[in-house]
């Protein structure tokens, strides 16, 4: 008895400190779209990892690595150019933002050739043009005022928010580097990280893309320049990510990787949870079908109110 009042009168209830680093990804929302319910799991089980790992003395880096890049934003572009309603952007830019991009791939359905001006587009946004960055970084700028304005609600911080963005100019010297050591190597003109059955359990029959015949990096090129930059900046002796079961598979690829480059310093650990499924199917921003997460908690808290009334 007087050992477990001892205990709760701690301020750590008993439990030893630990010593160390801890980088935990979580929330990770696209740019240009409404946070949904979907990125509750992430934001709230990644915030109670963060909670747990820092009362047990570890020193965690929050990091909230947004998606800020990619071919979604040539979509977005021509959508911007053809059909925006200013007057709906002044009023509600990610409600607004959202739609245009919604009505994308409905129009493009019908006329094939939006779908190239997308990728034109998407292809001067990578290579600096003006015009096109200036977009981004709009688009950037409204959509993190929307998602802290959620993350102040909620009563979630991040240490660092680094988008996909911020690793690209890593990415095709990294490619580089891996052909030249002989981790990596061409396969019917892209750039492949082969695996053994010794890697893990069907990774053999799985060789891991990180650049495309066309020169692309993908998103397992952006994440082993992420590893690399964490461990250099950061030191860590552990990197959580939390993302839905749909990302199992790509971790198990991308942890195999950084193992045969010798990128052991820390562990790395895939904390994965469930789909969230609406009546009619999995949510998809781009098929309109989504529950926003502003809507789910002005929902949560009218109920409350009607629990204290």
């Amino acid at each position: 008895g007087a050992q477990l009042v001892a205990q709760c009168d701690d301020a750590q209830l008993g439990l030893a400190q630990r010593q160390g680093r801890v980088v935990i990804d979580y929330s990770s929302p696209n740019v240009a779209k409404r946070m949904h319910v979907g990125h509750l799991r992430s934001t709230v089980i990644g915030a109670a990892l963060h909670n747990m790992t820092r009362f047990a003395g570890y020193e965690v880096i929050a990091d909230n690595h947004i998606g800020d890049w990619g071919t979604q934003f040539g979509k977005l572009i021509v959508a911007w150019r053809g059909w925006l309603d200013a007057a709906a952007y002044e009023a509600d830019p990610i409600g607004e933002l959202q739609r245009i991009y919604a009505d994308f791939e409905v129009r493009a359905e019908a006329d094939p050739s939006l779908a190239d001006q997308a990728r034109h587009e998407t292809a001067k946004l990578q290579a600096g043009d003006p015009d096109n960055r200036a977009l981004w970084r709009q688009f950037i700028e409204v959509s993190l005022q929307e998602f802290n304005t959620l993350y102040a609600r909620l009563g979630i911080q991040f240490d660092e928010v680094l988008g996909e963005s911020a690793y690209n100019d890593m990415l095709q010297p990294l490619v580089d580097s891996l052909l030249a050591s002989g981790v990596a190597q061409v396969s019917d003109g892209a750039v492949v990280i082969p695996f053994e059955d010794a890697d893990g359990p069907g990774l053999a029959k799985a060789p891991m893309l990180i650049r495309k015949r066309d020169g692309a990096a993908l998103y397992p090129t952006t994440d082993l320049a992420t590893v690399r930059y964490r461990l250099d900046r950061w030191a860590p002796s552990r990197i959580i990510y939390v993302t839905d079961t749909r990302q199992q598979f790509h971790f198990q690829q991308v942890f195999a990787a950084c193992k045969k480059l010798g990128w052991t310093q820390a562990e790395l650990v895939h904390c994965w949870f469930g789909l969230l499924s609406m009546p009619e199917g999995t949510m998809s921003s781009r098929k309109g079908n989504v529950v926003n997460l502003k809507d789910l908690l002005d929902e949560a808290a009218r109920h409350a109110r009607a629990l204290v009334d």
